[in-house]
């Protein structure tokens, strides 16, 4: 009988200990990173990602766009990243949009790739 208990007793510090190892290394997965950025106090700059969340972003990193979205005469214009080729005129009105996303535009909203480029588009055309 005793055998079996101490089989038993092993058997559960053995779960927990295993339980307790998984808790350990997700806290330092989703935990760590974070911590680290912020005793480093790194410059971030925030960008919208084409799904309008908020992502941030170090400064150091290079995003490369393909496309900067501007407003012209109260539409909006798509240009190339070179910023003087236009890739296409848009029926969407700069002043039809939500304040925070005029800012952006303002600004010039770079878009990576095509895909993100036409998915804004069809989000914000009538």
């Amino acid at each position: 009988m005793n055998k079996v208990n101490g089989i038993r007793i092993f058997f559960i510090l053995t779960v927990l200990f295993g339980i307790g190892c998984y808790q350990i290394l997700n806290f330092q997965d989703t935990e760590g990173p974070l911590r680290a950025e912020a005793t480093e106090q790194t410059e971030i700059k925030e960008i919208e990602t084409e799904t309008e969340e908020e992502k941030t972003v170090p400064v150091s990193q290079v995003i490369e766009y393909k496309f900067i979205i501007v407003e012209e005469e109260d539409y909006l214009t798509v240009y190339y990243s070179d910023k003087a080729t236009v890739y296409e005129h848009t029926d969407i009105q700069y002043s039809a949009l939500e304040d925070s996303l005029r800012q952006k535009i303002r600004k010039g909203y770079g878009i990576r790739d095509e895909a993100a480029l036409f998915e804004f588009l069809e989000n914000y055309s009538s």
